[in-house]
């Protein structure tokens, strides 16, 4: 699939403002798009068409929420801001339009996770989890040696 038909896609579940920091979308609107990274937009689309296939909740800052830094964050989201003030590395997979937290309508985090473990065949790529939060982090780095389509960290 093209990244054009890709996005086309995507937009039927998501509006851009609910995958990136609110900053992003003052500045960029619908082209924030392009900061995305294929694996992950890709993933995302799988994700939620044929994972779990209900509703999915990243950002809601746009509906006045408190979520505003699960998707694509920017250089001056706090969460980034304050290791850089803090002289730290600041690499996630999020920075790099890699990774997405996010909530599925009527789950756990746990029920969740583990209905990405079962479809990992779904992957085109590897893909990794964070276990033991209480939300599902969900991105695209691929940094072991690990033949498991799914990673848990």
């Amino acid at each position: 699939m093209t990244r054009k038909q890709l996005v086309f896609e995507l937009k039927k579940y998501f509006d851009i403002r609910e995958l990136v920091c609110e900053q992003v979308f003052k500045a960029f609107g619908e082209k924030s798009w392009q900061f995305f990274d294929q694996q992950a937009l890709e993933s995302l689309l799988i994700l939620r068409t044929q994972v779990h296939k209900k509703a999915m909740t990243i950002n809601n800052w746009k509906d006045g929420g408190p979520l505003s830094q699960r998707g694509l964050r920017c250089n001056i989201c706090k969460i980034c801001k304050d290791k850089t003030d803090l002289n730290e590395l600041y690499m996630s997979a999020h920075a790099n339009g890699a990774a997405f937290d996010y909530d599925v309508a009527g789950q756990t985090s746990e029920q969740s996770r583990q209905q990405v473990i079962q479809c990992a065949y779904m992957f085109t790529n590897r893909v990794r989890l964070e276990g033991k939060v209480t939300w599902v982090h969900f991105d695209v780095y691929d940094d072991t040696n690990s033949t498991d389509k799914v990673i848990t960290f």
